[in-house]
């Protein structure tokens, strides 16, 4: 076996897949993936607050796919059967439409207040909605194993890495033009026609109608909505009452009969909300004098956004971090600001900022910075009388592999230090949020003091939408804060969570998540399942942590934007690649003097990023800050990468292997969120300890079973559960 997966040279004993095929199922695999994770959240919102619950089900339904490939390899119409299952990937969001879904009773972990006629509970509704996801990647992970089964797999996996590359390359692509979900659903079927090879043509006539039959369905279920490459975006009427000021739609509710009786709809020139995923987010408004005069009821709205400017001196040069769609800006202006230097993440939240209805962003005096707030305080040379942190709370997370909300490195006490030491002498900075209760104002009060030396001040107002927090050298200290507050740092920037905890209904999720895929494996695999590999097992953990660990420093040094969240995951998959061709060109002996330089390159890499302080790269130079923080993660990658090629091909049961790397990889997926409880820091700590079982255990007799008869491709499945787990 050795010998023939040790030459990179084209397959030419197997015409009967086509390099190219190989290539479209990576692709597919890729970009069905990446779709998939989001739009699924966009739909049903309840799942966006449970993180890597789509990329978890997609992966064991890749997972399933290859290994029912392996045992029943006649079963060819399941790869026929891919745009079908699309199609059901996308019925799933039904879910969310008709059923309200019932938070638990501990913790109110989503806002819900649209109107349903069938109510769930929360871990039926989370259970159901993963087997269903699982169940619809199946044919796109037994499309992967039959283009990858044959001779020298190395090769044919090195193949599945080109097309995952090119996968990501066209999501990014249309991420630049943010189109419309059903095209997004419409390129996606196409692709799934790689499982339609060698299918009749009755198939592939009902490939092309499920196609287009999803496309449809994407078309009708998210309507008008807006897709920017973070979030779905939709536009509603904004409410005013003369004495309660502007109303929210979650307080729709609440009110009394007369109370919405007597509520003003504002019209589009004067007013909208803006709403993420379905839940209101902004509400960009006209508060000029004569618009106040006219409606009462934005008065109160009004003082919040001019209140901090009556702190300060001089108005001057303002900074305005989390733009949006301009309401900051607009008071800066109305407050005699000279310039405005306004950043905002999302391009299209940007454009509708256009729509403003006072036009803050056609201002002569406002320059507009489409970048992360982090990175342009990393990068900002000039300095400012007053540097404005929006109302940034997001309602997306910063990727699919990681704890944290797209916001969370913005508040921390690193991201205050950095806007602090951009103030003028006199300058103040203004931090204002949502969330109102008693512990986290403690908590920004606690994070702001830390940065300053001294507490902030505390501006609330009744009915307001949110609160904001005054600091700077020149205004008095506020209310003491209390003793043992908890602060945000780079290293723990888990904003809404009240403390080191991991949540109970994420502890629940997670074993249902674990029990449904084990119980899965189980099944798939039969007798062979009675081989188990702890070698591959801590292997799949290691590595998933690495990259999580790895996300949240590239986030830290070189930013949260779409752009660069691809570009990490294109280059994970570059490393996979090369380290998988240098293992195939390399014989037996070669491969051995390889494993023998990953193992001790991988522990230094490993104690390197442990100890050294990743955050103190942003006072670096943008060169250079880039150059470490992609060596300090590419590197560890790279050589975890070397070292499972090698043991892939010493592995004589793929297909246990692949068992034991699935359930490794549930197992990091539940151990990464206990960075809850210790910090993103210690992941490093967690994965190191899985290397050094996987290194103890790597000649052990359980790694080198015997192959099972079904298939000769007995490395190929494993190979392919590494390519789901990089290409993620």
């Amino acid at each position: 076996m050795n010998e023939q997966i040790s030459s990179f040279e084209p397959v030419k004993s197997n015409p009967k897949t086509p390099a190219l095929w190989i290539a479209m199922a990576g692709a597919a695999t890729l970009f069905v993936e990446l779709t998939i994770i989001r739009y699924i959240p966009g739909q049903v919102r309840v799942l966006g607050y449970f993180t890597n619950f789509v990329l978890l089900a997609a992966f064991l339904g890749f997972g399933l796919g290859m290994m029912i490939q392996r045992r029943w390899s006649s079963c060819i119409w399941l790869s026929w059967s891919a745009p079908m299952a699309l199609y059901g990937i996308v019925g799933v969001t039904a879910l969310g439409e008709v059923y309200q879904v019932l938070p638990s009773a501990d913790e109110f972990l989503f806002l819900e207040y649209r109107s349903h006629g069938l109510q769930i509970p929360l871990y039926p509704f989370l259970t159901i909605s993963f087997l269903l996801l699982a169940i619809s990647f199946i044919p796109l992970g037994h499309t992967v194993g039959r283009t990858l089964h044959g001779a020298r797999p190395l090769y044919r996996y090195g193949l599945n890495l080109v097309g995952s590359l090119v996968g990501i390359g066209v999501f990014s692509a249309l991420s630049l033009f943010s189109p419309a979900p059903w095209i997004w659903m419409l390129i996606a079927a196409g692709f799934t026609f790689a499982g339609l090879r060698q299918a009749p043509r009755s198939w592939v006539a009902a490939g092309i109608a499920f196609g287009c039959l999803t496309a449809f369905t994407a078309w009708q279920s998210t309507g008008g909505a807006i897709w920017s490459p973070y979030q779905k975006i939709s536009l509603g009427p904004l409410r005013v009452h003369d004495e309660k000021g502007v109303i929210q739609e979650w307080w729709l509710p609440t009110l009394t009969k007369q109370e919405r009786a007597d509520l003003k709809v504002l019209t589009p020139e004067q007013g909208f909300t803006i709403r993420v995923n379905d839940d209101s987010y902004q509400t960009p408004v006209d508060l000029s004098d004569d618009a106040v005069k006219n409606n009462p009821g934005l008065s109160l709205l009004r003082q919040q956004y001019d209140l901090p400017f009556k702190l300060s001196k001089t108005t001057g040069e303002v900074l305005v971090l989390g733009a949006g769609a301009g309401n900051d800006v607009a008071g800066a202006l109305r407050n005699g600001a000279t310039q405005v230097d306004a950043v905002e993440i999302d391009p299209e939240i940007r454009r509708l900022g256009d729509r403003h209805p006072e036009h803050p962003y056609q201002d002569p005096r406002v320059t507009v910075h489409l970048n992360d707030a982090r990175i342009f305080l990393a990068g900002a040379e000039k300095k400012y009388d007053m540097v404005v942190f929006g109302l940034i709370d997001s309602h997306v997370l910063l990727s699919h592999r990681s704890n944290v909300r797209l916001d969370s490195f913005v508040f921390t006490e690193e991201a205050f230090s950095l806007a602090r030491g951009l103030l003028k002498p006199g300058g103040l900075l203004v931090v204002s949020h949502a969330v109102g209760t008693e512990w986290f104002q403690d908590r920004m009060r606690a994070t702001l003091a830390a940065a300053f030396g001294k507490p902030p001040v505390m501006l609330t107002m009744p009915q307001a939408i949110g609160i904001s927090y005054v600091a700077g050298d020149s205004i008095r200290a506020g209310n003491p804060v209390p003793e043992n507050t908890l602060t945000l740092r780079d290293d723990w920037p888990f904003v809404y969570l009240r403390s080191p905890v991991v949540p109970r209904e994420y502890l629940i999720v997670i074993a249902l998540i674990a029990v449904a895929s084990i119980g899965s494996v189980r099944v798939v695999s039969g007798r062979s399942g009675r081989g188990f590999s702890t070698h591959f097992f801590v292997l799949g953990a290691a590595f998933l942590l690495l990259e999580t660990r790895g996300l949240g420093v590239l986030a830290v040094n070189l930013g949260s934007t779409w752009s660069v969240n691809a570009a990490v995951f294109a280059g994970v998959l570059v490393m996979a690649l090369l380290s998988t061709v240098l293992v195939a060109i390399s014989g037996e002996r070669r491969q051995n003097r390889l494993a023998a330089i990953a193992w001790p390159a991988l522990a230094v890499m490993l104690v390197v990023s442990f100890l050294v302080p990743v955050t103190e790269f942003t006072s670096l130079s943008p060169l250079v800050r880039f150059a470490l923080s992609v060596s300090l993660v590419s590197l560890p990658l790279f050589c975890g990468g070397i070292i499972f090629a090698v043991s892939l091909n010493r592995s004589g049961s793929a297909d246990r292997a692949l068992a034991s790397n699935l359930l490794g990889a549930m197992a990091g997926g539940l151990i990464e969120y206990f960075s809850m409880m210790t910090g993103f820091r210690n992941l490093l700590i967690l994965a190191a300890t899985f290397y050094l079982v996987a290194w103890l255990t790597r000649n052990l007799k359980t790694n080198n079973l015997e192959t099972d008869p079904v298939t000769e491709s007995s490395d190929l499945a494993a190979a392919s559960a590494q390519s789901v787990l990089t290409a993620s």
